[in-house]
């Protein structure tokens, strides 16, 4: 057996400690040498049991891990070069590496990296005044990972559940695939609102501003969007149960061929692409943000450089990049 401790070994270890069992008992129940036990809290605990703690003396041995081993970006400053540069165009570390690992550059063929490793370099090596995280989609000063959803229930008349929609949508075999969603900002009467489509296959962001987020509003959106492409590449759209979907059969007065679908009562979830654009918005448009102050350009932009990014479902490709095959 390895005398290295995990996550799992330390917990056990912490609540060993806890019961106030001798060091040499805890080393028989956990199968562990004595001496191993006892290094781990001289060096991860500062020596002492009562103050042991399993998640500190973790990170303590992964601090230490790090600084004895030389990274890739420190052994090849082209490849550092390369990955700040991509943060600073707000690429995130997924991105990079998938990029780097499908299109290599010519100087950087056959060097790979971890997006943890980016991710490590970005809040552990980088030079502190970069401030590399806020190029991060969460703008975070340290690594969380957390989601939170809202989901809502509205009486939406001539609704098709999301269970009746044909096999080859979820199976995404097909362009033309579109979901919903609105994004809300600070409470305000009077701030705009965010009216997002995103479309399956290819991952395309559509976004529009909105005076609210009544159903009048998201029909114009999604007019908007679907004029923004051919015909052929707007078939269906899938909403949630909110209220700005509850115009839908308004929707083939304008495209008699859409179908729309709805996701089940506070499942907003089964709507997961257009739930994960939103997080991407995000990090250029905060919860906090006054909308009056942003301009359509500004939007546009934003929906472009989202729409520029390479994505793992795409093998590394961009959503505009899979849109030009298909119309060309």
């Amino acid at each position: 057996m390895s005398n290295e401790l995990t996550l799992f070994d330390r917990d056990k270890l912490q609540y060993y400690l806890r019961t106030k069992k001798s060091l040499r008992d805890i080393a028989k129940i956990m199968h562990r040498d004595v001496s191993v036990l006892s290094r781990e809290i001289e060096r991860n605990g500062s020596g002492d049991r009562k103050k042991y703690r399993a998640d500190r003396a973790q990170m303590l041995c992964e601090k230490r891990k790090h600084k004895q081993h030389k990274g890739k970006m420190d052994k090849y400053p082209e490849l550092k070069k390369y990955v700040e540069e991509k943060i600073i165009d707000d690429w995130s570390p997924e991105q990079i590496a998938g990029r780097l690992k499908s299109n290599p550059l010519p100087e950087l063929v056959g060097i790979t990296i971890s997006h943890e490793s980016i991710y490590h370099h970005v809040y552990e090596k980088s030079e502190k005044h970069r401030k590399l995280y806020t190029h991060l989609r969460t703008y975070r000063k340290i690594r969380i990972r957390k989601g939170k959803r809202k989901n809502q229930k509205i009486a939406i008349s001539s609704r098709i559940s999301i269970h009746d929609r044909p096999e080859i949508i979820d199976k995404k075999d097909r362009f033309g695939d579109w979901e919903s969603d609105t994004v809300e900002f600070q409470k305000n009467k009077k701030n705009p609102y965010l009216s997002v489509q995103y479309e399956r296959k290819s991952q395309l962001v559509r976004m529009h501003k909105t005076l609210d987020k009544s159903a009048e509003e998201t029909k114009q959106a999604i007019i908007k969007t679907a004029e923004s492409v051919p015909v052929e590449l707007f078939k269906t759209i899938t909403f949630d149960n909110g209220s700005e979907g509850s115009k839908h059969l308004e929707l083939k007065d304008y495209y008699p061929q859409i179908e729309t679908y709805f996701c089940d009562p506070f499942s907003s979830w089964q709507k997961g692409g257009v739930e994960n654009a939103n997080k991407l918005i995000r990090q250029y448009l905060p919860r906090s943000i006054d909308m009056k102050n942003i301009s359509d350009e500004e939007i546009n932009q934003i929906q472009e450089k989202l729409n520029n990014r390479p994505r793992k479902g795409l093998n590394y490709q961009t959503p505009n990049e899979v849109i030009h095959k298909v119309l060309h």
